[in-house]
Parts: C-alpha cells; structure tokens; sequence
C-alpha cells in the first residue's frame, strides 16, 4: 500500500520525466530495500537493508509460487533509480474444474521526492492490466483504494470489516486502556484484578464470555487435509485456492517466523473418523490470536469456530480476531464479538463470474492467501 507518512530520503533525488515500468530482477534488491527504508523508516524492521534484501529475495523472487508470468513490478527513472515497487506473488484458483491465475500485490510503495500520484497511477495500471484473471489488494489503504476504484476495481465492504472475540474480557478491556497515557501508569495495579475476574468470568456458566471444550478433538493440520478437502467445504462451484504442498508449507512458514515472539496454532478438528475443519492462527506479543484460515463443513462451523476461541483462550490470549466473511455472519452472531473497519479488500476481475463469487461470499480466500504472509518479518 501507499504509505500516508512518508520520510524523506537522505540522498539528494531529482525526479526525472521519462521513467518505464519494467520487471523486478535480482539487481534491482538492494535498490528496492533502499526504497523500502527511506518510505517506512520509521518502522524498526525495515531499518535493516540486509533483512530487507533477503525478504524481497525471498518473497517476490524466490517463492515457490512461480514469478515468471506475473512478476512484481518496479518504476524505473532515466539513470537506473528506483521510483517505485509494487510486489506481485501469484495465486492458482479454481473455480467447476477451471482454473484461474491470481495476483496478490502487496508492498506499493513510491519514492516521495517523485511525482507520487503520476507513479503510482501507472505502477497500479499496469498492474491491473496484467495477464492474470484476478487481482487483490487485502491489506490496502485509502489511497490504494481510490486508485483501484479510479482504475475500474471493486471494494469488498462486507471482506473489509474485522471481528474480534475477547476470551478474557476484563484483561482485553485493560488491554485497550493501556495504550491510554493516563490509564498506561495505572494498568499493574488493576492487571491482577483483571486476572481474577476473568478467572470467575470464563468459567462460571452463567457468564457469556464462559469457555468449554467443544465437540471435536484436534490433531495436527498438514498440507495434506488442506488439499483434500479445501473444495470439497469450500462448496460446489466455489472458488478456492489451489495449493500444492509445496506452496502451503511455505505460507506456513512465513507465517510461523512474523515475529520473534509469536507462533502458529494450527489444528484439524476430528469428530470420531470425521474431519469438520481446521483453522490456522498467528499468536503474537499482544495476546491477540490472528485468525487467517478457518475452513469447515457447513454444518459444523459452529464448532470448529468454538474450538477456536477454546483454543485461544487455553493459549493464554485475551481475544482472538479475523477478518470478516459472509460464511462466518450466523455463527458469530451471538458470540460477543466486536466490529471495527480494517484494510480494504480490493479486487478486480476479468470474469464476471469470479466478481461474483467474491461479492456474493462464496470465495474461499483468507488472510494466509493474502498480503498477511508477505508482510516483511520481524
């Protein structure tokens, strides 16, 4: 996305007419992360231009999702400068037995002494008008989203708004308090009471934030349940990602590393021989479960939605958030959870029917097929 703040850049640039779009290469690395810190230099992770070449090596050039088709793109000034990047990792669909070449973009960044608004138009055109069936943007700002709308894209509303489902209400409450100056000095005096009331709070039956095991056991997830079962719960005639061992593992493995205190929690849950689903979380340093996946039967997205929130809460979390799908709408409805509008999910499609699919919540797309992995680790 376009950053809304950004710093300048110490090299003296002088923006020049003229500039093309081309292909990003390896020789364009060290370039690129330069760019990286002088847009988001305040953020501590990009202040390290190593880790920043490896993550563009890594993640626009490298992924086993395959480049060659649908490479990033980068905007290069007349003397070989940099003025712009928009990464693009491709995602394989499919939709009754066709399949489809996806673009996710992330990273859309512009050099501030260039002409911004002229660079990224084109960056973005170009962009959208590439050979893939199906473009999304899941993480994009306001700025992005005007562009994409300006360009002929779609914003999905319902896919842009997150609910979050605190496990441990009173220490979530303080949580959000903390960050508050004046509550921050007074959080250890009441972080112990919030410890007892929510010990009283998640186990007394009456209370509707009380957790208890649910139906189903969990075993392990492996890119093996993933691939045989995604289109069969995704429903006939969805349209879903289509993995290989290969990609899946790798999505896991961007996620498992985000930060250094984080981890994945990941389960299958099992009825008797019978799978009804799997989730795949990121629980990070704030106590917050990321959901990024949850994937089940029809019928038993109740209970593979309880098993998270059991789950979340024997974790240790405070609440556990995910983004909004209009698979999940029935069984969030009376779970307590809360609203809030996050980053706009943009897409723009070729075929009809793949708009449709998105705008209706028949799409089987999550955060782990998105922008949330190619986030630059910490």
């Amino acid at each position: 996305m376009i950053p809304s703040n950004p710093v300048c850049d110490p090299l003296p640039v002088v923006f020049r007419r003229g500039g093309c779009i081309r292909r990003f290469v390896k020789d364009d690395v060290p370039l690129v992360a330069h760019l990286q810190r002088t847009v988001w230099g305040q953020d501590e992770e990009f202040a390290d231009l190593d880790r920043c070449r490896n993550y563009l090596a890594e993640v626009f050039l490298e992924n086993p999702c395959g480049e060659a088709a649908l490479p990033s793109l980068v905007y290069e000034e007349e003397g070989g400068w940099i003025a712009g990047f928009l990464g693009i990792v491709p995602r394989r669909m499919v939709m009754n037995g066709r399949r489809f070449d996806a673009a996710v973009s992330s990273q859309f960044i512009v050099h501030p002494s260039s002409c911004v608004p002229v660079v990224a138009l084109r960056l973005a055109q170009t962009f959208l008008d590439g050979p893939q069936d199906l473009s999304i943007a899941d993480e994009a700002n306001d700025v992005s989203r005007k562009i994409w709308e300006g360009l002929g894209g779609t914003t999905l509303l319902m896919r842009s708004l997150y609910w979050i489902r605190p496990v441990r209400p009173v220490e979530f409450r303080l949580s959000t308090l903390e960050e508050r100056s004046v509550f921050g000095r007074l959080a250890p005096i009441f972080r112990s009471f919030g410890v007892i009331a929510d010990a009283l709070t998640t186990r007394l039956p009456p209370s509707p934030f009380c957790v208890r095991p649910t139906r189903g056991q969990p075993e392990p997830l492996g890119s093996s349940t993933v691939l045989s079962y995604i289109r069969e719960f995704s429903g006939a005639g969805s349209l879903c990602v289509d993995y290989d061992d290969r990609v899946f593992d790798w999505l896991l493995e961007r996620i498992r590393h985000v930060n250094a205190n984080g981890r994945v929690v990941a389960a299958t849950i099992r009825n008797d021989q019978e799978i009804l689903g799997w989730y795949v979380c990121h629980l990070g340093g704030a106590r917050t479960m990321e959901l990024l996946q949850l994937v089940a039967k029809p019928e038993a997205m109740d209970d593979v939605l309880d098993h998270l929130i059991y789950q979340t809460w024997r974790e240790g979390a405070v609440a556990v958030t995910g983004r909004m799908e209009p698979k999940f709408v029935a069984a969030l409805s009376g779970r307590r959870c809360l609203f809030r509008r996050g980053p706009w999910m943009l897409i723009k499609a070729r075929d009809s029917n793949l708009l449709q699919s998105f705008v209706s919540g028949s799409a089987c797309f999550s955060r782990l097929d998105g922008e949330w992995p190619l986030q630059l680790l910490c």
